[in-house]
């Protein structure tokens, strides 16, 4: 029997509950800004808010813990599979990269030409934003030819960005370049196009989901990756406040002190440290990521009314529209129905996720959604550590990208690009996760405790 490598080297503090730890810390984290911030919000149920805040977290983290419970906190990397897995799907992410970045170009040149973009107004987006808006380009539904191509083939495009970023350094210099471009171009036309920032936030997500999958078992790198990962959060955070002033002073609202229901305290101590603009940029910050606990709270007060399956989705509805003809089920959604009641607008600001699943499958509903969410989060952390399996990387994505705007809306399923995404690749991973991480079967021994090892065989 082989003794195994020495583990004194593996991360102790990162375990396979790390994740869960901080989803927890990260949902604590924004009500408390909600409660305690420099906003003030108009006759809130807070404590209804409050409790069923609890009931999300106690169930996600049952879920997760139900199937995190078995690796006893020791993960363990099958480096033949993630052999396997790394061939078998490399040669489709590069074709699925070359048609991406082919998309971008065409996009970016045909826009360029035709006057509906200016490199020049990149240091004003929010003129851009308010132009955008003037124009009607804010919607998500196009009939451009480039973007129902784009849409069609989103799956192929995240399952590529998701297996080179994570093989980043194994990949040829020409295909990293390639990468690169593709990302930074994409994020400029949606600057360009749009004067939205929603872009940088979708490529931090999908870098740092990727980055600690690919750094969870060596210290060295996930050290030198957290240091990384707390330069882009602040450099996230920076360019989320110019993009608010930048906004404010398309307005000429750079005084802004909030609406009648939410109210912003300019005399606190926020204002006082950072000064008025950059007060005013972190305060919006902060209301973007907590300001939808006052939405879930308006939207717990109303009762349930059926939205035929189609409520949570802003795609699944344009779809409904486009093709059938139905034009009444956002009507019938509690955010609309909210703003009706409660004059709380349901497009222009956050509600949580929660409202848009209840639409469809109830408060109660929602709530026992999410202990299947816990249990698919923790399921695609052990396929992208210890099978590296190119589904479970992006499922965990997905997962990342729906936790961390929880507090806003149903990111994954708002436009038909990320929806059909996040369909395909949910079913593909149910369909052939199991084949990826169970190629062949082997024994697994420790002989110490320890958060990860690399893997060790008993040879029959």
């Amino acid at each position: 029997m082989k003794t195994g490598p020495n583990l004194e080297h593996l991360p102790r503090s990162l375990s396979v509950f790390a994740p869960l730890k901080i989803v927890v810390a990260y949902i604590f984290i924004t009500i408390l800004l909600h409660l305690f911030g420099p906003w003030t919000y108009q006759n809130e149920a807070t404590l209804p808010m409050l409790g069923f805040m609890i009931l999300v977290t106690v169930l996600f983290a049952a879920g997760y813990w139900s199937v995190a419970k078995r690796w006893k906190n020791l993960l363990i990397k099958d480096e033949e599979v993630c052999a396997k897995n790394f061939k078998r799907f490399l040669r489709v992410s590069k074709w699925g990269l070359v048609l991406q970045s082919s998309l971008i170009v065409l996009a970016f040149v045909s826009d360029l030409v035709n006057g509906d973009i200016s490199i020049s107004a990149l240091l004003d987006p929010g003129q851009i934003y308010v132009n955008a808006l003037a124009a009607g380009k804010e919607a998500e539904v196009s009939i451009s030819l480039l973007t129902q191509i784009k849409t069609l083939f989103s799956p192929l495009f995240l399952l590529s960005n998701a297996v080179l970023i994570f093989n980043f350094q194994r990949i040829e210099r020409k295909w990293r370049s390639l990468l690169i471009f593709a990302i930074v171009l994409q994020l400029l036309h949606g600057v360009l196009t749009k004067g939205a920032q929603k872009g940088v936030f979708d490529a931090f997500i999908l870098l740092t989901a990727v980055g600690i999958l690919k750094v969870y078992l060596q210290k060295h790198d996930f050290i030198r990756w957290r240091r990384r990962g707390i330069f882009l959060l602040s450099l996230v955070v920076v360019v989320f406040i110019f993009f608010q002033l930048s906004r404010l002073n398309a307005y000429d609202a750079l005084d802004y002190s909030g609406s009648s229901q939410a109210s912003l305290d300019r005399d606190s101590l926020l204002f006082t440290l950072f000064g008025d603009q950059v007060g005013l940029g972190i305060s919006l910050f902060i209301s973007y990521i907590s300001q939808g606990y006052y939405g879930l709270s308006l939207s717990l007060q109303l009762p349930f009314e059926w939205s035929y399956g189609m409520g949570n989705s802003f795609a699944l509805t344009s779809y409904a529209e486009q093709y059938f003809g139905v034009s009444n089920i956002f009507e019938q959604t509690y955010p609309y129905r909210m703003e009706y009641v409660f004059n709380w607008p349901a497009k222009m600001y956050w509600h949580t996720i929660f409202p848009w699943l209840a639409s469809d499958i109830t408060f109660p509903g929602a709530l026992a959604l999410m202990f299947f969410v816990g249990r698919g989060y923790a399921r695609s952390l052990i396929d992208g550590v210890v099978y590296e399996s190119p589904l479970g990387i992006c499922a965990f994505y997905l997962l990342t990208t729906f936790l961390l705007y929880l507090p806003a809306n149903n990111q994954l399923m708002q436009t038909r690009e990320m929806m059909i995404a996040t369909v395909v690749v949910f079913a593909s991973w149910m369909v052939f996760g199991v084949r990826l991480r169970k190629q062949r079967r082997v024994r697994l021994v420790s002989q110490m405790p320890a958060p990860f090892a690399t893997k060790r065989k008993i040879q029959k």
